[in-house]
């Protein structure tokens, strides 16, 4: 792991990276420690129908999702094998079994079972609203939703916060018939209050996430939709990026996650951490998936689903970033294997590196960005709806009150970044998000235009600072368990077993390009490996 990541690691931001390549089940591990949840799953609007839900149409339900896209589902559907009724009380099904011990959730749509019953009837009648119609979706718990659901960040303070109206994106979804099934956990307030006990994924008020694949860091901040996707407790879900929060989780849990280019959905009604950086985002078990989710939230017209192609990557100039990737010995193996498949499918490899320039500043530069948009975009948020808490010093000490309750896995990432935007005006802080984003952009430009690439290739969230910050598209797909690793300091845990993922980093506004290069490679590897839940 390279020094500026261990940065990050260090203030508790960012995910720990490592690698290898394994089929064989994750060894068993303790469990991690859990808080209680301030607000139970609200059962009642679904015992009865769950109840209902005969034994074989789930076992047959089980089948099928676990390797159908949702074009897949939508087939069954169309040809009356499967109702978007029935595929809601699976999933309903599963989290009522799984996420007491998963921690995915954190709140139920009660109105799910009658928005897929809407589904089937507009299905009845060859009015159907399109390729989500009937899907059920999970949010993650910094998207603002109307009521009833609330949008908490996962943070005490707005425990019983509801917005007054659903984000543009929930907004986009409903009018495409999808079926909302909850708000998903997630690093409370995006990550920027602890990073304990497994790098990520705990708040407040849902506790820790869990990898469902075993005793492995979560990662952050959008944990909550890639375990949860990956456990099939949702078709998909809807993460945030701003440096690694969709991207590292969505690699570490083995599903499919995409950043894509800035603007390219709309981040109106997001709790904000870094608001220069947010950008909301796909998480989906397939490439396929998370191309017909982004078709659904986004705010332009591309059939992201047509455009997939197994042949993408011929002919098509790949830039490496080899030495960043190779900083790490136990991503060698990987590399190579990836490297590999690569040539096979026609691309053309060229070694590239990210060579930052004097305006990208240091490790703390971007701490201390961080700490800003705390302060000046996080912090309004909260103190709009709170009468105490104005800044992040108040924040702290409103937690540190009843810490117990408020904070109980301490809030140490707060409290480390809080000092470095103590005297940072609003003025400054625009200016230096504008000069990140400018030093970000001509880092991740001169690799392009020195190897000629079309894409950039990296590991997990290994570059996440640079093409967050410039609002440049990345995507992450499945390569599969590592075989070879280490133990996770502090952790004291193995990380052989875990999944891993490469990230394609495309060019701005390239973002069907880019779905198209990760399918090719996930058609030819099948690397996405399913957990085993008990």
């Amino acid at each position: 792991m390279n020094e500026f990541l261990r940065t990050l690691v260090a203030a508790g931001v960012c995910a720990l990276g490592a690698s290898g390549v394994a089929s064989a089940a994750p060894p068993a591990a303790p469990a991690p420690s859990q808080s209680e949840r301030l607000r139970s799953l609200d059962w009642a609007p679904f015992t009865a129908a769950i109840g209902r839900f005969p034994a074989e149409r789930y076992a047959a339900i089980d089948t099928l999702v676990a390797k159908a896209t949702i074009v897949d589902v939508q087939g069954a559907m169309k040809g009356g094998a499967l109702t978007a009724e029935e595929l809601a009380l699976y999933f309903l099904s599963r989290i009522r079994q799984h996420d007491e011990r998963l921690r995915t959730i954190l709140e139920l749509n009660p109105s799910a079972i009658d928005e897929a019953r809407a589904s089937d009837a507009r299905r009845k009648t060859g009015s159907t609203l399109g390729p989500l119609d009937g899907i059920p979706v999970s949010l993650k718990d910094n998207i603002e939703t109307a009521a009833p659901m609330r949008t908490t960040a996962g943070a005490e303070i707005l425990l019983d916060h509801v917005a007054p109206k659903d984000a543009p994106l929930v907004a986009q979804l409903r009018a495409r018939g999808a079926v909302i099934l909850g708000k998903a956990n997630l690093s409370e307030f995006a990550g920027s209050i602890t990073s304990i006990p497994l790098f990520g994924g705990s708040t407040a008020i849902g506790g820790q996430t869990i990898n469902p694949h075993g005793r492995y860091p979560t990662a952050g901040s959008s944990s909550g939709s890639a375990a949860g996707v990956a456990a099939r407790l949702a078709m998909v879900s809807v993460g945030s990026e701003t440096s690694g929060s969709l991207i590292s989780p969505s690699a570490y849990n083995g599903v499919v996650g995409m950043k894509p280019s800035l603007a390219r959905v709309d981040g109106t009604g997001v709790v904000p951490l870094i608001s220069y950086n947010d950008s909301p985002g796909p998480i989906a078990r397939t490439v396929t998936d998370a191309a017909a989710l982004l078709d659904a939230i986004d705010t332009v017209s591309v059939d992201y689903v047509a455009g997939l192609r197994t042949d993408a990557l011929d002919g098509v100039t790949v830039g490496m970033l080899n030495k960043d990737i190779a900083a790490n010995p136990e991503n060698t193996p990987l590399l190579q294997a990836a490297s590999g498949t690569l040539v096979a499918l026609g691309a053309r490899l060229r070694p590239a590196a990210l060579v930052d320039t004097p305006a990208w500043g240091t490790q703390e530069t971007f701490l201390t960005y961080l700490s800003a948009g705390i302060r000046h975009d996080m912090l309004p948020y909260v103190a709009a709806r709170s009468r105490t808490v104005k800044t992040p010093e108040d924040l702290i000490a409103y937690n540190a009150a009843d810490a117990k309750r408020r904070i109980p896995f301490d809030q140490p990432v707060l409290k480390g970044l809080t000092p470095l935007s103590a005297t940072m005006s609003r003025a400054d802080y625009t200016a230096l998000a504008m000069k990140l984003r400018q030093a970000a952009r001509e880092i991740l430009e001169g690799a392009f235009r020195r190897t000629g690439a079309e894409v950039l290739v990296s590991f997990e969230n290994t570059h996440s600072p640079y093409y967050a910050t410039a609002g440049f598209p990345a995507i992450t797909v499945p390569l599969g368990l590592r075989a070879v690793g280490s133990i996770i300091d502090p952790l004291g845990i193995t990380n052989v077993g875990m999944p891993v993922g490469i990230t394609f980093i495309g060019k701005p506004g390239d973002d069907a390009r880019l779905l198209a290069f990760a399918y090719a490679f996930e058609q030819a590897t099948n690397l996405r490996v399913l957990p085993t839940l008990k």
